[in-house]
């Protein structure tokens, strides 16, 4: 069974490019792979549109394993493809008013009921990704600019564990950062990407401490020192009182440096 699936009018924009099949998107030429492991792979993708040439990320599964199938099916009830679960978690997102990469489309292939292979197309965020911002910016800000992005960030998690998602991939590189204005008010935005992996209406709370605990470890000393990390967690915890604040930092920081133990920190 094969199925493609198209948000608003891009079935034509694709159609245009010569992409009209599943196997017209999934072994197309024009891309530039990117980022590769064993069972998903993501490519930069140009296309031709009314406006001009665009830039998009394609985003493709093959050989998932049976674990996938059962976490995709423990999180919604279904059966479904690894990039159909993706599209719907970037919806999840945007209905609660939470920024993720614009869906165009996607793709499954299933054989005998398990996925042979699926994709999915998002378009590019238009903002910056937080360690470029961060490489580029943070050393020439003012501290009290510092605060606020940082003040924002953890705002937002709390925003995102409200709606009951986890984020197990919250790293600082998976997060984009933009500025908008509000009735005369400079305010950040945050956009988040990497969501196939994405819990929802999850109940846990030892999850949330290991979303921040991920981001935690993401956050360089080379940028960030204890005190700032302190900040983001404080921001999070604005509802708690101190001695609560206080447990939850150390809980983050005692995950944040087990994580550590084991997996290297990306340098920006």
């Amino acid at each position: 069974m094969e199925k493609l699936f198209f948000a608003d009018l891009w079935q034509n924009v694709l159609a245009e490019n010569g992409l009209k099949t599943f196997d017209d998107i999934f072994h197309q030429d024009n891309k530039v792979e990117i980022n590769r492991n064993n069972r998903r792979n993501v490519s930069i993708v140009h296309l031709k549109t009314e406006s001009g040439e665009r830039k998009f990320f394609l985003k493709r599964f093959r050989h998932s394993h049976f674990k996938d199938a059962i976490f995709v099916f423990m999180n919604t009830g279904k059966i479904q493809s690894q990039a159909a679960y993706e599209w719907g978690n970037i919806k999840r997102l945007e209905e609660n008013n939470i920024k993720a990469p614009p869906r165009i489309c996607f793709g499954e292939q299933f054989r005998l009921g398990l996925e042979r292979r699926s994709f999915i197309i998002t378009e590019e965020i238009k903002d910056q990704c937080l360690t470029d911002f961060i490489a580029q910016n943070w050393d020439a800000l003012p501290q009290s600019e510092k605060e606020k992005i940082i003040t924002a960030i953890g705002k937002e998690i709390k925003k995102i564990h409200d709606a009951r998602f986890s984020l197990p991939d919250l790293y600082v590189w998976h997060i984009f950062i933009g500025k908008e204005n509000n009735n005369g008010s400079s305010n950040y935005r945050f956009t988040f990407i990497d969501l196939n992996r994405m819990k929802r209406n999850f109940w846990n709370p030892g999850e949330k401490i290991e979303n921040i605990g991920r981001l935690h470890h993401s956050m360089s000393a080379k940028y960030f020192d204890e005190s700032m990390r302190n900040l983001l967690i404080k921001s999070y915890a604005s509802e708690m009182n101190d001695n609560e604040i206080k447990n939850l930092i150390a809980k983050v920081e005692k995950y944040s440096k087990k994580f550590s133990a084991r997996r290297r920190l990306k340098q920006y």
